[in-house]
């Protein structure tokens, strides 16, 4: 009797502890996983880690992502599942990934999910690849699958290349991009993804991007045409962006590399002369490239403020054009596609051809200037 009572006690401590010790390891709606904002993280344990997602879902999610923290690589999640439950207590294992590397500090890694359903629960399960403390910058979900239309886009080549590796902006970066190659087709993908409307639109054909840090007083510049495009990133550049935080810096090399990559896929006016001859066809050729890196995210809007032409180029008609998308959704897209339809183009025709025959630059301009005064 007193060796049943014994083994009943230690069945009960041990069941207890084993209790005890899963529910440390599950977390339940971490704010700073749903927050959007890359700078704030999740910290987990140096072992697997389960976080439910408990938001009562009401239609099927199709993809979702996770993002790196701006910790060393070593905190990434490396292998992870994605399981579902209809009640909080059944769960199905919905997507697993293994050996996953992020090619950068506040990167993402999108996973589409191959067999969605109604599941009002998600957990996600993730482990680092050593005994390190995982961190996940972010966590996200979308009732569309993200994938679709751009599965078969044409990445083009990376020639990446340090011509100062001495240098402290040199180093930087690396702390900044793991994988530069991959990081560069990621972002090539996504100018193209705001430009058009699937991988099998008509765009020009980028075989080869050769990215070159080098050291000098500048940004950065863009030369060359497909398929071959140059693109240069100064270093003295980045140990400027550097000094406040690296997110800081990420946020204005991934806003710079939209920038010069819109050049390499975006269509030129037509009948107008060039980039050097006709202030027009610099306008749209600048603009639009602000008007994606703006569309991305990764423009301060506080600096948007009423005044200037739309003539003036670069974010002022940036702006301008990203605001259309308030009119449509697809006004960048739309206005883009001006560019390689009009003979001769012009900012007037391209709003006419958008938005009828009754609209024009003026009275849009003056709307946009309107909305800017009240904002």
């Amino acid at each position: 009797m007193k060796k049943l009572c014994y083994i009943n006690i230690f069945v009960l401590v041990v069941g207890s502890f084993l209790l005890s010790a899963c529910r440390e390891k599950v977390s339940v709606n971490v704010k700073e996983l749903s927050d959007g904002d890359p700078t704030t993280y999740y910290t987990g344990t140096e072992k697997l880690n389960r976080v439910v997602f408990d938001s009562q879902y009401s239609i099927p999610i199709q993809s979702y992502k996770i993002y790196s923290s701006g910790e060393a690589p070593a905190h990434d999640p490396v292998n992870w599942v994605l399981k579902g439950s209809y009640d909080g207590k059944n769960w199905v294992v919905v997507d697993e990934r293994k050996d996953q590397r992020f090619c950068s500090r506040y990167q993402e890694i999108l996973c589409p999910i191959t067999n969605p359903s109604n599941y009002k629960q998600y957990m996600l399960e993730a482990e680092t690849a050593g005994n390190d403390t995982l961190v996940i910058g972010d966590v996200s979900f979308s009732e569309k699958n993200l994938v679709t239309d751009w599965e078969d886009f044409n990445y083009p080549e990376v020639d990446f290349e340090v011509l100062a590796p001495d240098t402290k902006g040199a180093a930087i970066y690396a702390d900044l991009v793991q994988d530069p190659d991959a990081y560069i087709k990621y972002h090539a993908r996504k100018v193209a993804e705001i430009l058009f409307y699937t991988a099998k639109d008509t765009m020009n054909d980028v075989q080869t991007i050769h990215y070159t840090l080098k050291d000098y007083d500048g940004v950065s510049a863009k030369s060359g045409n497909p398929p071959a495009i140059y693109i240069e990133y100064s270093t003295r550049h980045i140990e400027k962006s550097m000094n406040e935080s690296l997110y800081k810096l990420d946020f204005e090399t991934r806003g710079v590399l939209f920038h010069e990559l819109v050049h390499a896929y975006q269509f030129e006016p037509k009948g107008i002369g060039s980039y050097s001859t006709n202030k027009e066809f610099w306008a749209c050729i600048e603009g639009m490239a602000d008007a994606v890196r703006a569309e991305s995210g990764f423009f301060d809007m506080s600096t948007r403020k009423p005044g200037g032409n739309w003539m003036d180029g670069y974010r002022t008609t940036g702006f301008f054009i990203q605001w259309l998308k308030t009119k449509d959704p697809d006004a960048i897209r739309k206005f883009h596609l001006t560019v390689r339809d009009l003979d001769v183009w012009s900012f007037d025709k391209a709003i006419k051809s958008i938005f009828g025959e009754e609209s024009g630059i003026e009275s849009m301009w003056n709307e946009y200037q309107a909305f800017l005064t009240k904002e």
